[in-house]
């Protein structure tokens, strides 16, 4: 279980970007399984640099660095199963919607040496060199041709011992599936206003995908109930 307080530390930058912020984040970090995930087993070391593809408000930025300083003061408290939480070099953030970038920058001016946020489209701007890619439930809003485009640049972007944390929803999940893209779809419209149709994989299409771009790849179960459609894809450079 995620101790409230370091939810709580996590999401309190946010209250100086509006009360939607503030409440998302709550929201996010202690009902999405993935930012615990990511802790507990250790997925990203130290002095990682991090790219953030999708970053919406910077949450994985607020996250990771609440964790550490948390951590530091509060030690004894951390729970005993999860790896200690990872000093990181740097988090790139890009977000195409402006106001999520917004909110991020007023959130998170206290890390600026660590954290920038840029507010692009990810199948267009650079990628810089990283240790760490995450993706997390941004693909399935561009198309196939892109999906793929995206995949392949991450992969160049990579150091050679580096990883993709990439999730995902597996299209062949049924109803679950279903109400994935629902949401997801909502989310888009909800945020940015956008209603581009989702493009969505089945998960043996995902894992053909990245062997094809020559990932390693290890799948987790990233969901419960009604999301049980999610997947996490740990995806690191082959020969």
């Amino acid at each position: 279980m995620i101790p409230a307080a370091l939810i709580d530390a996590a999401g309190r930058p946010y209250r100086a970007a509006g009360r939607f912020a503030w409440h998302f984040a709550l929201g996010k970090l202690r009902h999405d399984p993935f930012f615990a995930h990511i802790l507990a087993n250790g997925l990203i070391p130290d002095g990682a640099r991090i790219l953030d593809l999708g970053s919406g408000q910077g949450l994985l930025a607020a996250w990771l660095l609440g964790a550490h300083a948390w951590h530091r003061d509060n030690a004894a408290a951390w729970p005993a199963h999860w790896s200690a939480p990872p000093a990181v070099r740097s988090i790139h953030g890009i977000e195409m919607t402006p106001r999520d970038v917004e909110r991020a920058r007023i959130a998170l001016r206290a890390y600026r040496a660590q954290v920038s946020l840029i507010c692009d489209d990810i199948r267009r701007v650079p990628f810089p060199q990283a240790d760490v890619v995450v993706a997390c439930d941004v693909l399935h809003y561009i198309d196939a041709d892109a999906q793929e485009a995206v995949l392949r640049r991450v992969r160049e972007s990579l150091a050679p011992d580096g990883v993709l944390l990439l999730r995902v929803s597996d299209a062949a999940a049924g109803w679950r599936a279903g109400l994935d893209r629902a949401v997801d779809f909502g989310m888009q419209v909800a945020r940015s206003g956008r209603t581009n149709a989702l493009t969505c994989r089945s998960e043996p299409a995902w894992l053909a995908l990245l062997d094809a771009l020559h990932f390693q790849v290890t799948l987790v179960p990233m969901g419960h109930g009604a999301h049980d459609a999610n997947r996490l894809l740990i995806a690191r450079p082959s020969a």
